[in-house]
């Protein structure tokens, strides 16, 4: 079979960590990528075989089909159960094709449009009967394929979401840890997303990387609750402040407002601060005041009869 060991071509021992084979690709992708090699065609065909190694070894589960099947493990449709009851005595690393019984697995797709590189690498041909895949990339001049796309999450504070800040973050993709600068936008609501350009998977292909996607899980506010564009709190007031009336200084996410509670007021009325709510895309929501009545801490001496009298009026 004109096949070639994964782990040679990586430079890496068999039992190398995830560490040293990413370490031992980006060095080795660095030197040979196309962009500083021009026109060199040694050089293009070592960076194929370097991306196609990569991209079995630095992935769990096809590195561990390959570990135990060979090359005809990452096959498409293959079946470890049929290949260890119709498989040749030499094993998956003798490099017979796995056809016995009638079981031609063919090509190989999911490797970001490696086909081509992998039927020259592990002896071309084995997929007969198949068609290739129409939408293959050519790696001559062809556009080198980006990183996967990772997800994560990412939890806020409710004033964050509200207002909008630049946060410095430490964010683990791929088991490395990055030191990122997040720019959570304004009025952003909870199970929302923000995309993180080029802060995503690396491309097995020595391409630019995919993109980040932040989840964002907004922290419930002990102060306020959220109504789509509108917020709410309460407010503490006095029984005379209740009775008499006023204006009142209330703290909202931007700043100082105030509102003026009309002469008997009640426990659980509401009153609107225009325009201090979320403000999102252009608009303004409101905040509304949800009045609570507090009474007197000290309950001696007079005050217990003062309350007695005001019962009477009920």
């Amino acid at each position: 079979m004109n096949s070639e060991d994964l782990y040679r071509v990586l430079g890496v021992q068999k039992g190398a960590s995830e560490t040293e084979i990413k370490k031992s690709y980006r060095k080795l992708a660095r030197k040979l990528h196309p962009d500083h090699n021009k026109g060199n065609k040694a050089a293009e065909e070592e960076f194929k075989k370097v991306s196609a190694a990569y991209a079995v070894l630095g992935d769990k589960k096809k590195r561990k089909l390959y570990d135990e099947f060979g090359i005809d493990g990452l096959r498409d449709g293959f079946d470890s159960e049929k290949w260890r009851q119709y498989g040749t005595r030499g094993g998956p690393q003798a490099g017979a094709p796995f056809q016995q019984g009638g079981f031609d697995f063919g090509g190989f797709s999911g490797f970001g449009g490696m086909e081509d590189i992998f039927d020259s690498l592990f002896g071309g041909g084995r997929g007969r009967g198949r068609g290739r895949a129409g939408n293959v990339h050519r790696w001559g001049g062809g556009r080198i394929p980006q990183g996967p796309q990772v997800r994560s999450e990412l939890e806020i504070e409710f004033l964050d979401a509200v207002l909008g800040r630049e946060l410095q973050l430490i964010i683990q993709v791929q088991g490395e840890k990055r030191n990122l600068k997040v720019k959570v936008p304004g009025g952003i609501e909870d199970g929302k997303s923000i995309r993180l350009k080029g802060q995503g998977g690396d491309s097995p292909a020595g391409g630019s990387r995919g993109d980040l996607i932040l989840e964002v899980k907004v922290k419930k506010s002990e102060e306020y609750v959220r109504d789509g564009i509108n917020l709410t709190k309460t407010e503490k007031i006095t029984v005379g402040t209740a009775y008499f009336g006023g204006s009142i200084n209330v703290e909202t996410p931007w700043g100082k407002g105030k509102v003026t509670l009309p002469r008997g007021t009640q426990g659980g009325q509401k009153l609107r601060i225009a325009g201090h709510g979320i403000r999102k895309k252009g608009k303004s929501g409101d905040l509304y005041v949800r009045v609570a009545i507090k009474i007197p801490g000290n309950i001696e001496g007079d005050t217990e009869e003062l309350v007695k009298k005001l019962e009477e009026k009920y």
